[in-house]
């Protein structure tokens, strides 16, 4: 694992150690907020940039942790994966009409493929996005707190790392495809 795919871990597993030992969400979406600048902080001092996905998490956890905390309301904590996951889908989405695709300006020095193959990626991304945000409200709204906390730190990290697996699989059909023609 790149240092930075740890340090982009690190809010999330304060909040989930801080959770388990305390079962407080209140208190553990507190210190993930502050994780949140902290993780930034660090990225902006050691890289110099700091990209738009980190921005927006930390956006994110800070308005919607805020609004947990100030409202002594778990809902908005709760909600907030989906709104990052259909945020991520609708950018794609949009990138991809506008002629751009984010997922081939990260691949393509490694990867050539036809732009078909691309908006095909894309689309998976997209639809993985929205089945996210669905299945984080699921979970949300069917279990208890302890089983979402769970799923958001396991579930949904381990179903991404399930899917980019699955997209490697795609990438690697399509450019065997590809080379055959």
């Amino acid at each position: 694992m790149k240092n930075n795919t740890l340090i982009e871990l690190l809010p999330l597993i304060a909040f989930f150690v801080v959770y388990y030992f305390t079962k407080n969400i209140f208190v553990a979406t507190a210190v993930c907020i502050v994780a949140s600048w902290l993780q930034l902080a660090f990225v902006k001092i050691t890289t110099k940039t700091i990209s738009r996905n980190t921005w927006l998490s930390t956006l994110l956890i800070t308005v919607f942790g805020g609004l947990t905390i100030i409202f002594h309301n778990k809902t908005f904590i709760m909600i907030k994966p989906t709104i990052l996951y259909w945020i991520f889908a609708v950018g794609l989405i949009t990138a991809e009409k506008l002629g751009k695709t984010p997922i081939k300006s990260l691949l393509q020095e490694q990867i050539s493929l036809p732009e078909s193959s691309w908006k095909l990626i894309t689309y998976l991304w997209v639809g993985f996005f929205i089945f996210m945000g669905i299945l984080n409200l699921a979970v949300a709204y069917l279990f208890n707190e302890f089983i979402w906390v769970k799923f958001k730190v396991f579930g949904g990290l381990g179903l991404t790392i399930l899917f980019t697996i699955i997209t490697a699989l795609v990438i690697h059909r399509r450019k065997v495809e590809n080379e055959l023609q």
